[in-house]
């Protein structure tokens, strides 16, 4: 069984890594940033429903 604490920790490593671009994205804007952050955010809101999924199955 996949563990939510450990996907919980790979969301906030996604949004680490989406906050720093984010950063870098209001001084120098770049396409190429931003595709990259639109793919974080993709991804943590598939974590985040796979966390939910789970949580739903165990109660």
């Amino acid at each position: 069984m996949i563990d939510t604490g450990l996907l919980n920790g790979y969301v906030s490593y996604l949004e680490r890594r989406f906050h720093r671009l984010e950063a870098k994205e209001l001084h120098a804007p770049d396409p190429r940033r931003a595709r990259q952050m639109d793919k974080y955010m993709t991804e943590v809101e598939a974590v985040l429903d796979l966390c939910d999924q789970i949580e739903s199955e165990t109660v």
